[in-house]
């Protein structure tokens, strides 16, 4: 054995054994340099001792370093790792034709169609609802559940709806609105005849009408 790996001699000389913690090494080291060193011991030093225990001292670090222990210390049992247990994924359900989701899916898949249709229905459908705000989309739809105003001239209709019905006339009278060739007779406030000319045709149902007066000798009354 070489003097520079005589480590049961190194372990005589600093009054250890294998097993010691490189704590205990290291101090009883430096005691035993401080009681070998010239510096300190003057003529009872002895050099050449010192000299091998720094040899076997440098030794024994390089051996830790390469080994992570001391040498002639009996070398860490390495605990055996646990096995790796994988997460086994849980066996999906199987039909005769193939793949079928989980239940927990098909729910959501069900869910989503049926919130997906509601909101075709309520776009489809949204004029066709009436609402109480004054600016909502539905006010443009209302008169869905009003009486639909004619467009078409009638006897008994009044000025306003006359005129909107025809537009303003050509010549305006109390009596008789004219569309050039075309006229609207008013009574009471009230249509009670029409002749629309084919070279201006009313919106009328029928080229020509005409209500016969209700009051005495044939004069309407007001009232």
């Amino acid at each position: 054995m070489s003097d520079d790996t005589d480590f049961v001699s190194m372990y005589e000389e600093l009054g250890l054994n294998a097993e010691c913690g490189m704590a205990a090494f290291k101090q009883a080291y430096r005691r035993r340099v401080a009681v070998l060193h010239p510096d300190t011991q003057g003529a009872a030093s002895d050099l050449p001792r010192l000299q091998r225990l720094n040899r076997l001292y440098e030794s024994a670090m390089e051996f830790h370093r390469v080994h992570g222990r001391l040498p002639g210390a009996p070398a860490t049992a390495q605990r055996p790792q646990a096995p790796r247990l994988e997460r086994i994924a849980p066996a999906m359900p199987m039909e005769d034709d193939g793949f079928e989701p989980p239940r927990s899916r098909r729910r959501y898949l069900l869910i989503g169609a049926l919130l997906a249709a509601l909101l075709y229905w309520l776009g489809a459908n949204r004029t066709s609802i009436p609402t109480l705000d004054p600016g909502g989309p539905g006010d443009s739809a209302s008169a869905a559940w009003q009486p639909r105003s004619p467009k078409q001239l009638e006897l008994g209709m009044d000025l306003d709806q006359a005129r909107r019905i025809l537009g303003d006339p050509t010549t305006e009278h109390a009596a008789r609105w004219e569309y050039g060739p075309s006229w609207v007779d008013f009574e009471c406030g009230k249509v009670i005849g029409w002749y629309s000319a084919p070279a201006r045709p009313l919106e009328v149902g029928r080229d020509s009408a005409h209500q016969a007066s209700e009051g005495p000798h044939g004069t309407a009354t007001c009232g």
